[in-house]
Formats: structure tokens, sequence, C-alpha cells
């Protein structure tokens, strides 16, 4: 279907009908998990439901009515048509029964008689009634037993519950399930747009306000009947209200009220707040605007500094207050992830405040430690709601309110499709309700492992041994509430096919600059076998690559991370074998200080005689079709695991390398190795000063961190420090002071690599064929790591040690650690044995691997 056909109104009948059931029955669709009880078919949620942008109410309906014709209308409606004999992926009728309810729901163009049969005459501008109308009950009826084969399947529908018909025995079902009218519908929109948006927001403040005489006769009766029905499910403390008959007409309403505002400041919006970063002084926004509030595509992301001097965005008003006043409160929510919905805050959540320099809420006594970020703003530590009544009485905030109505949903699991998730024991998502709310958990259909449910309200945990796949039913009960929804796993990711390159906004770090690079082969004279993996290294990777196409952010990754790895701060190690192991590579934004993780695309990497190791992002269901291809060119795949459980393994392929490649559309390159000078003349040049940069951190070479400048005293001749932008509109800067010297780079690698070689103390001890980090921080360069992982046929990575603290390990040869030790110098501890060892003894123990080292040219690797 064109773009002008949708702009304007005509869809096809199937389109409508695909709507339609997205829209009203679907449990993942906008209308919930709860029973379908109603059927809200006025002109204007016709319009919502249509999707088309910009129709309006009126439009919609004769868009809606047009596509129909009166011969289908009459034979469905009469009966003398009949659902199909075999379930299709929509009912093929839904459009008819809400073309039912349409009749009962609009005051336009079906005349003012309450007769059904005459006003489904005068909506389609028949020349007379529409006598047979015997079927509608008994479609009604056929619709309902639709939907439980489908939740019997598996499929996310909705029960739909029919009102008894009373003596309508024919259309009863149609005019009883209809809610709201359109005069009903009209008479609250106008009582609604006399009240602030965020009363209408706030369920228990608009009953209250809907109570007083001033608004309570307005109500027509079928709304007031509804309204004191939610009103004391309110006052009764239950939450699981969103979909309620009135609290859907109220959001219904909100929404079209929030469209036709002259500016689109009020309109429903979300931001979310990360924060990050090796020291976690790095913050990132995400804004969600309008529909896009409930979906998980932000309309904006960026810094703090970005959003508050940004003139591209029209902010919500509450959002640019907050902003103006420099103090920002924000609730917590799942995945480390903290939110401000509008000026409103609910009182069952921690908050922090986000707070500029100088601003009203870094001098008020707040019982906190406040934190320093980017940019000259700061953020608290966790608080209670009601600890900050005053300050928000100050700012001309209203106080913060009850609980908010919740649905039934997860978070912090791993998705991989629409309302699909990876079944790996060790990502599974979390299940939130209400506190008073008790969930069951039954599968549907045939399923792989079993999946159980433990904990309690408002959070409960999903437990499951190994991979499970399949569908489960959820459901939550809270009084007389009940909403439903299906959860679908798969025990792996499908395969990716592409793998999208990252806009002009952000680069690689550089972190060595070469001079020419080597091919060079060996022959392998190692016998290469199959080696263990750890299986929760295998599910980690799963999930790794289950990432958004454009990759992952930083602080969502870490988060992600953070769930299964055995040590704090661990995940950075971890991310950095990832990325020395091919898996992933870091791209730095050029605009503001933030960090994506993209995944890498598969080839192969010759290095040796039809031998090649396997670069890139490879999931269980691409290695399962490298696995076929080989076996169809009989050829062989090999796993080989890294220095510890937690480095990734390296895949390698013996066989024709050429006809996998072909088989597989993934690229072939020859294995080369950088050719390098000595430091530091291998560090790229940096334009950057220090000028308008913070002094944010001085390295502790005995620790191996960052710390806070008044948290470190002199470390002597050389001196390591970290800088920031103000505004966090550029990655930071890292400063060697060399006796009065300065040498500057915006690697963090580079820099402290650079930093041990000048003050001559080891960063690494080379020692029984690895290299070994002696503190926390630091690694090789990423062409030389990948380089020396290459040549072992073994991928880098941390290594737990017995007391529980940890290391960065290389598997290095002899001829590697000569050439690492002569490139970085002092920073390389290499053992005097090695030192010694002439070099006609190097040259027969590398003829001994395979390799052919010149003896007119002993430095093979420089």
């Amino acid at each position: 279907m064109s773009a002008t056909q949708v702009s304007s109104g005509a869809l096809s009948a199937a389109e409508w009908e695909r709507r339609l059931v997205i829209h009203y029955l679907r449990s993942d669709g906008p209308s919930g998990g709860a029973p379908l009880s109603f059927l809200d078919a006025t002109p204007a949620e016709i319009a919502t439901a249509s999707k088309i942008d910009g129709i309006g109410d009126l439009e919609a309906q004769e868009a809606f009515v047009t596509h129909f014709g009166r011969s289908s209308i009459e034979g469905w409606l009469s009966g003398d048509y009949r659902p199909p004999a075999h379930d299709a992926d929509d009912p093929t009728y839904f459009r008819f029964l809400v073309l039912s309810c349409l009749v009962s729901a609009t005051d336009t163009g079906a005349g003012s008689t309450q007769n059904f049969r005459i006003r489904l005459g005068e909506l389609l501008g028949a020349d007379g009634p529409f006598n047979s109308v015997d079927g509608v009950n008994k479609l009604w009826r056929s619709l309902a037993r639709w939907c439980d084969r489908k939740r019997a399947a598996g499929e996310p529908f909705r029960r739909i519950v029919l009102p008894h018909p009373g003596h309508a025995t024919l259309i009863g079902h149609a005019v009883r399930i209809a809610f709201p009218s359109w005069r009903d519908r009209s008479a609250l929109t106008q009582v609604l747009r006399r009240i602030s948006p965020a009363t209408r927001r706030a369920p228990e403040r608009l009953v209250q306000e809907l109570a007083r005489s001033n608004h309570s006769h307005l109500l027509p009766n079928a709304v007031a009947t509804a309204l004191a029905d939610f009103t004391a499910s309110v006052r009764a403390r239950r939450r699981m209200l969103l979909g309620h008959r009135f609290w859907r007409l109220v959001q219904s309403i909100e929404a079209r009220l929030a469209e036709q505002e002259d500016e689109p400041r009020n309109q429903r919006w979300r931001l979310d707040v990360r924060f990050g970063g090796y020291e976690q002084d790095e913050i990132t926004l995400a804004l969600f605007r309008g529909r896009a509030a409930l979906d998980e595509e932000a309309v904006w992301e960026g810094s703090v500094q970005q959003l508050a001097a940004s003139r591209a965005l029209t902010l919500p008003a509450e959002l640019a207050d907050a902003l103006r006043q420099g103090v920002l409160m924000l609730s917590e929510g799942p995945g480390a992830t903290w939110s401000m919905e509008g000026s409103d805050l609910p009182v069952d959540r921690a908050i922090v405040v986000l707070a500029r320099a100088g601003s009203l809420a870094v001098s008020w006594p707040l019982e906190t430690k406040w934190r320093s970020l980017e940019g000259g703003w700061l953020v608290s530590g966790k608080l209670d709601p009601h600890s900050v009544t005053g300050l928000r009485r100050r700012l001309g905030l209203a106080p913060a309110t009850g609980s908010p109505l919740v649905d039934l949903s997860f978070a912090d699991g791993v998705k991989t499709g629409h309302s699909t998730w990876l079944g790996r024991s060790a990502f599974l998502p979390a299940l939130t309700a209400s506190q008073g709310s008790t969930l069951s958990l039954e599968k549907v259909g045939a399923t792989v492992g079993s999946l159980t449910l433990s904990g309690r309200a408002p959070t409960w945990s999903l437990f499951a041994e190994r991979a499970i796949a399949g569908r489960w039913r959820v459901r939550a009960v809270e009084a007389s509430s009940e909403t439903e929804k299906v959860l679908c796993f798969e025990d792996e990711v499908p395969e990716r096919w592409e793998f999208p390159a990252e806009g002009s906004g952000f680069e690689p770090e550089r972190e060595l600059v070469g001079i020419g690079e080597t091919h060079e082969q060996f022959r392998c004279r190692e016998v290469l076998n199959d080696e263990p993996v750890n299986a929760l290294l295998w599910d980690v990777l799963e999930a790794i690559y289950a990432g958004p196409p454009r990759g992952w952010t930083e602080n969502a990754l870490i988060e992600t991370l953070k769930r299964v790895l055995p040590k704090p701060h661990f995940e950075w190690d971890f991310l950095r074998s990832l990325a020395e192991g091919g898996w992933l590579e870091p791209v730095i934004s050029t605009s503001w200080r933030a960090r994506i993780w993209r995944l890498r695309s598969p080839y192969f990497e010759i290095v040796a005689p039809h031998i090649a190791v396997v670069r890139g992002a490879v999931g269980t269901a691409a290695r399962r079709r490298l696995g076929d291809a080989a076996a169809a060119t009989s050829g062989k795949i090999i796993v080989r695991s890294g220095v510890s459980e937690w480095a990734p393994p390296t895949l390698i392929v013996q066989g024709d390398i050429q006809a996998l490649s072909n088989d597989l559309a993934w690229s072939i390159k020859e294995h080369s190795q950088p050719r390098v000078e000595a430091a530091p003349a291998c560090w790229p040049a940096e334009s950057r000063t220090g000028l308008g940069r913070l002094l944010a951190g001085i390295w502790r070479f005995d620790l191996g961190l960052f710390l806070a400048p008044d948290k470190v005293g002199s470390e002597g001749g050389i001196r390591l420090e970290r800088l920031v932008r103000e505004r966090g509109d550029d990655r930071d800067l890292y400063r060697i002071i060399d006796h009065g010297k300065t040498f500057l780079t915006t690697s963090r690698t580079l820099a402290v690599l650079e930093a041990h070689r000048r003050r001559k103390e080891p960063l690494f001890d080379w020692t029984s064929e690895t290299f070994v980090r002696r503190s926390r921080g630091g690694y090789l360069p990423m062409p030389i790591a990948r380089t020396i992982g290459i040549r072992s046929l073994r991928a880098s990575g941390p290594v737990l040690r017995t007391d529980g603290s940890w290391t960065y390990v290389y598997p290095s040869d002899t001829e590697a650690a000569r050439w690492i030790g002569r490139t970085f110098g002092a920073a390389i501890s290499i053992n005097a044995e090695t030192k010694r060892k002439p070099f006609y003894q190097y040259v027969a123990e590398q003829r001994r691997l395979g390799r052919r080292p010149s003896w007119l040219a002993p430095q093979t690797m420089s």
C-alpha cells in the first residue's frame, strides 16, 4: 500500500482488520492484557486504532465505514457468512463487530433513533434499515472462541468476557459491550479539558476532582457508573487498573487533548537517565515523546548539557522548567534506569536528585552525599520521596502523590524480538505487578525446559535450570482485576545477517600508529582439539549477540553484564577481552562522552595453510551454520578456550576456507601483524590541549585506578591525570606530567601504558608464556593484543585469583614477548632468562613450532 493511500485513510479491508486486531485484541497491544469486557468504538478511538497520522475523528469514521460493502455486511451480520474453518492470523470478521459497536457509540451519521437496525442503515447511507442482524451475537461468541483457541496455542490475545445480552438475543452483545458512546466521550472530554494535565494523569487527584459538584453533574450516567467503580478500586488501594474502562477512556481522551494543544509541550513524555563510565561520572539521557513514551525508541539521546542547551528540541513544559531551575527528580526503575515523567513523583519508589551546582537542591538540607558528574552537575544518593517534600514546594511543584497505576510488566531480560526474550537462565526477565497482586505461571503448548516463579509483590523472579524455549502465560490477579500476558522465550538468538556501521557521529579509538604490516603464515605443529568452555560464558555471549542493530550503549551493556559477572567492576575487563577477541568494537562519540559497543561481522582470518580463525560475533545459530558448512566440505571446527573461564573462546576452522567463505558469505582476510616503532614513537599524535578542562582524577600506580585528586598524594616524578570538559561535550583527555614536560592523549589504554613506561614501573610481567597485569587497570594496545591472540590461538582476558581478586592475562610466546618488551620498554617486565637466550636457540625454538624466522632479520616482529 502506498504512503498516499495510508495518509488519506484508504486502508484495505485486510489492513483495517489487522490494525483493529492489534489495537483491541492482542494482549501485547495498546489495550493491555486485561480481559476484553468493553469495546470503545467511538470515532476518536477508531482514529487511534487506524494509526493514520493526522486523521480526525469524523474522517476516521468515514474512512472506516467506506471500506465496507452492503452485501458483505448483510452476509456477516445476518449469519449467512461463517468464520473460516481454520484459524488465520486474524479473525477476518472482527471489523464487522467493531462496526456493530460503532453503531451504538457514534452520534454522527446514525440518526437520533436508538433502533440498532435503523442506525446501521443511517450510518452506511443505505436506503433503509438493515433487518438481517440475526448473526451478530453468534459472531461475537465465535470471536470469543477464536481468542480462546489462540490463547490455548500460546498466542498473546485477550480473553473476551461478553455481557449478558438481556432481551436483545440477536444484538445484545454488540449493544452492551460498546462503551462509551460518542455523547459519553464528548461530555467527559469537555470536563477533562477544564482540568490540568497533572491532575488528569494522577488517579487519586482525578477522582477527587471529578467528585466535586461543579464536575459531577456534567457526567453522563454510563461514565458516572464507570467512575464510581474506578473510585472504589482506587480507594481500596488497587493498582492494576490500567485496563479499567474508565481509566482507558481517560487515557484515550488525554492523548487526543495533548495532540490538540497549540504547542506540543504537554504531550506524554518520559526522560530516562543512566549513570556509567569507568568512574561512574558519565550520564546518558534518553527522551521519549508522545506515543513513543510507551515504546523503546528514544526521540533524542545525549548528555544533560546537550539537553539543556538544545534549541532544536521543543521540550515538555515540566522538563524545560526543571532544567531552568537545575533540579531533576528521578524515580528508580528497572535496569538501573532513573526516570522522570512530568512533574509528579510517586511515593513508592526511591528517587535521586540530579542537580546543577549552585541550584537550590544542593543547598537544601537533604540527608545525602552529593557525587560530582560532568558539566557541573551532581547527583544525590537514593532518597525517600517524602524527604524532598519541602524542596518540591519551594520549587513550585506539587507534593509527591500515591502509587501510580501499574500493569503486568517485564524488565531486565534480554529481548530477541517483539514480546520475545532470550531463554538463558542467567538472563530471564523479572516480573512486576501491584503490591496486592498474586501471580501464576502456566506453560502453553510445547516447551523446552521448565520455568518456575518465585518472589513476592511487587517483583517476582523467573528461574530455569537450563535454557528454555516456548510460551508461558503469566496471570496477575488483584481482587476482581485480572491481567495476563504471554511470555515467549527462545533458547538462541536468530542469526544476524546485517551488521550496520555507525554513522559519522562515532569513530573508533586509535591506540597505536603502525609503519606497516607483516603478513605471516605459520605451520601449526600443535594438535588442535576442542576444549571445554564455561557454559555461563556461552550464555553471556548469546545475550550480547542479541544487542540492538546499532550497537549496545555502554551503560545498558554494563547493567546487563553486572547480573552475571563474578565481581563488581569485572565487566570492564570482560568487555576488553571481547574487543581484543574480535567480538565487539567500541566506538566513541565525536560530540559527547558516550561509547557504543558494536558487534563485529564474522570473517575468516587465515593464520596457516588451510587454517583460519573465525573473527567477529558468532552466536549459536551462526556457529551451527558454520558447523554444517564445514561438515559439507569435510572441514573441522575447533573450539579453543581462552586464558580463563571468562575469556572468549576462539573458533578455529581447518579445511577449505574459500569454500566456506563462498557458502557462508563471510569474507577472508590474511593474518597480518603491525610493524611499529618503539614507544613513544608508536603513539598517535593528539591535537587537543588541556585548556578548558578540569582535573577529574589522578592515577594510583599501586592500585591501577584513577582516584579523585583530593584522595591521591604525591605520585613522584611521573603523574598521570584525567581531564574532562566541564560541559561533557568531548571525550576524556589524559595528561602525563614528566618532570615539567607533558604528554597528551585521549586513549586511556595508551596513557596508562606510557605512564608506566616513563615511570619505569612495569604494568605487565611476562613469565611462563603469559603477560600478567600487576594492578587492577591497564591493557596492551588493541592491535598488539589481537596479534598475540592469533599467534597463540587463544584469547586474552580476566583471570580470577583464589583470594577473590583478579588480573588480566595475555598469552604470548617468547618471540612476541621480546617484541612487546622492545616496543614498550620499562612498562613490560621480561624475565632475565628470556633476555639472555641466544638468538640461535630462539630460531631453533621457532622452527620446532613450524615458523621460519630469517637468520638475517632477527627482529621479525619489529
